[in-house]
């Protein structure tokens, strides 16, 4: 029961911070059609500046919401300065077919993320360092028993909860947010509508940024903190989007909880060797079922 108990907790608590990483992959897939490789090494250039401010005496939260803003004016960087010109790029004899030219911003986003990965190196010589977290990590104290849950698993459940609400009220409830959709579905419609897409697709870029600097944040309290330290939330939180559907932002949510659950499971009865083949099962069992992700739209034609 003990151990049933820890899986659910410890699955809940990653379950959430997969489901940021999947999320920021879906923003930018659904604004600029580009699955963003360099996503988590934004995120780790990011925490690096955050841990280097608290390393100098600023406060936890100034550096936690600094690198929220550094990983969203990073995200618009790269899109005005590497994939905008890329999609832009008038067609040569290499992007002569569409495959090529969808080909390579996702080939670019590779080679950001070796860049950002090389930069950290330099600037902070690849240091391995710990990154504190805002609140207790020992678990709480239950009838004389030390539950599975912290102070700090609690902090990041509760911070994704939020996160999502708050995203799902800008995307319904807000102009800017229904203009992001509308130009998601269809940008040629959006833009005879007046919908200003190059704005909204920076948008999606900062927003996915921020995200993903969330993500990083809640992730390395409770690892160390390195270049590659991110590398492995990068894969699930891409597989968890591609589970959820890569154009559906509750899908990213619910891909996220899943393979959070999974891999505890199975960390816990089985052993740790066995996650990345239970990975792969999942997505090849949904892939099989519904090759579009749980809840991935359909191609539709009218005749």
């Amino acid at each position: 029961m003990d151990t049933l108990i820890a899986a659910l907790f410890t699955g809940t608590s990653r379950g959430a911070i997969y489901a940021l990483v999947a999320m920021g992959l879906v923003l930018v897939w659904r604004g600029a059609g580009i699955v963003n490789f360099a996503q988590m090494g934004q995120a780790m250039f990011s925490t690096y500046i955050a841990s280097t401010l608290i390393m100098n005496g600023y406060s936890y939260w100034l550096a936690f919401f600094v690198a929220i803003a550094a990983g969203a004016l990073l995200g618009v960087f790269l899109d005005l300065v590497v994939m905008r010109p890329l999609s832009n790029k008038k067609q040569t004899e290499l992007l002569s077919s569409q495959s090529m030219r969808s080909a390579v911003p996702v080939i670019a986003s590779l080679g950001i993320l070796g860049v950002l990965q090389a930069l950290a190196g330099v600037i902070w010589a690849a240091e391995e360092r710990g990154f504190q977290a805002p609140f207790a990590q020992e678990g709480y104290t239950f009838a004389g028993r030390v539950m599975p849950f912290t102070s700090f698993d609690l902090f990041v459940v509760t911070v994704v909860v939020i996160t999502l609400i708050l995203t799902v009220l800008f995307f319904k409830k807000t102009g800017v947010g229904l203009a992001m959709r509308a130009s998601a579905l269809d940008q040629e419609v959006a833009k005879l509508s007046g919908i200003r897409t190059n704005g909204v697709r920076a948008l999606s870029w900062a927003i996915s940024g921020a995200a993903s600097s969330l993500a990083g944040l809640l992730l390395t309290p409770t690892s160390n903190l390195s270049p590659y330290t991110l590398d492995l939330a990068l894969i699930i939180g891409f597989t968890a989007a591609v589970v959820g559907g890569l154009d559906s932002l509750p899908g990213s949510v619910i891909g996220g909880f899943i393979l959070g659950f999974v891999i505890s499971f199975v960390n816990y009865y089985m052993t740790p060797e066995d996650i990345y083949l239970a990975i792969l099962a999942v997505l090849i069992f949904v892939l099989i079922v519904r090759p579009r992700g749980i809840l991935g739209g359909k191609d539709t034609r009218r005749v």
